[in-house]
């Protein structure tokens, strides 16, 4: 990691107060038994998704000796339930309307409640109303998470991000993209922005699993090639050019199939796309999956249409997963994908491009082979949740040391 990667700054008017355990182990300098410090996770819903899943990989594996990990959601959906099933507390807080005062409320009485030691928000939602329940509560550290290289962010929301920012101890970027993002759009030091990237675990890619399963269920014949989206069906990853790149080579390599792994607010209106441009007993629509490392494995290659990401869970999984790989050049992707070598990196928007891709992919299973073989071994030497885990509790410690020296 370089520098900007482990030099936070912190607020030193606040005061951490280090609480003694009896009968728990030395801490690592001050020579007393310490409770662990309390760290709340939030965000908005606790969904199918890809930060509620590097949400779900932290608290279940982060030091429990150092660390007591909450979450908290406005939304409860099926990723609460498996957190909750680690002993990880799931406080839902839900937001009633789409301008809540009520809610800050709520938060900063929970904040005052539980005593927590660490805020870390996700995402717009959590990030605003989360950031302004910790200014009423007096939370000792406070983090927000971004993950987007935002290109259509509204100018209310970069106000409202530059003036919680001020009382916000770090923000962690999910790649080195959205780091230069945050800092190009002004207001922000640059050693109160670090990069943390995603991280996958492997243990989902190396379960046993049955491809002939999900083939037999899409009604794939014996010879088809499948080519698959594993991602949310919503406009930021614009499967309509992907469904128009497959339009154009459907009579040129017939033996392709697409299968879209997801649910969504675009699923209806694709379906219809793909009855239009005559593929759609080619083009198989999943719905919401919580199997999608099954369906990694199962595809012979991924693929990848976005306009927008942070650092895709997709990108990373599918190459964990040693699956060959075509996404665009959009935020983080060029951090994970080594054109020609782990995968072909392409510009958004770019009907022909992926086209040219697909073919590609399609008529050459030594290339499919080739590429992800190597994407598996980039992402296992860079991109591995354990390393994700040890930075994140790297950079708590050293934000609550500085607290700490400034009180």
């Amino acid at each position: 990691m370089d520098d900007n990667q482990v030099s936070p700054t912190t607020g030193g008017a606040r005061i951490l107060q280090w609480r003694p355990r009896p009968g728990a182990a030395a801490s690592r300098a001050h020579g007393s038994p310490l409770i662990p410090l309390k760290v709340l996770f939030m965000i908005d819903e606790l969904d199918i998704g890809g930060t509620e899943q590097q949400i779900l990989e932290l608290v279940r594996r982060i030091d429990r000796d150092r660390f007591e990990p909450h979450v908290c959601c406005f939304r409860y959906g099926r990723k609460a339930k498996e957190i909750a099933s680690f002993g990880v507390p799931v406080h839902h807080e839900p937001k009633r309307l789409k301008a809540d005062p009520g809610l800050v409320l709520r938060l900063a009485s929970l904040l005052r409640r539980e005593q927590f030691d660490i805020v870390q928000t996700y995402l717009w939602t959590a990030n605003t109303w989360g950031r302004l329940a910790t200014r009423l509560a007096g939370t000792p550290i406070v983090l927000a998470s971004e993950r987007n290289v935002d290109i259509w962010e509204e100018r209310y929301k970069r106000v409202i991000g530059r003036w919680l920012a001020k009382s916000t101890d770090t923000i962690i970027a999910n790649s080195e993209a959205v780091r230069r993002y945050l800092l190009d759009r002004g207001g922000l030091a640059p050693d109160k922005v670090v990069t943390i990237y995603n991280g996958v675990n492997f243990e989902r890619f190396r379960a046993p699993c049955d491809p002939a399963v999900r083939r037999e269920e899409l009604g794939l014949p014996a010879d088809a090639i499948l080519a698959g989206v594993v991602a949310r069906v919503e406009p930021a990853k614009d499967h309509g050019t992907l469904l128009q790149a497959f339009a154009l080579v459907r009579d040129r390599i017939p033996q392709l199939h697409l299968a879209i792994v997801g649910g969504g607010s675009e699923e209806a209106r694709l379906r219809r796309m793909s009855r239009d441009l005559g593929i759609s007993d080619h083009v198989h629509f999943t719905g919401f999956r919580t199997d999608a490392a099954e369906w990694l494995q199962t595809v012979d290659f991924s693929v990848l249409s976005s306009v927008k990401e942070g650092l895709s869970n997709t990108v990373i999984e599918s190459m964990a997963a040693g699956r060959a790989l075509a996404a665009t050049d959009v935020g983080g992707n060029a951090e994970v994908i080594v054109p020609e070598e782990t995968g072909l990196l392409l510009p958004s928007r770019d009907t022909r491009a992926l086209s040219e891709a697909l073919v590609r992919l399609t008529e050459s299973a030594e290339l499919r082979e080739e590429f992800g073989r190597a994407g598996q071994a980039r992402v296992e030497s860079v991109f591995s949740v354990a390393s994700m885990v040890s930075n994140t509790e790297k950079l708590y410690e050293s934000l609550a040391d500085r607290t700490r020296v400034a009180a």
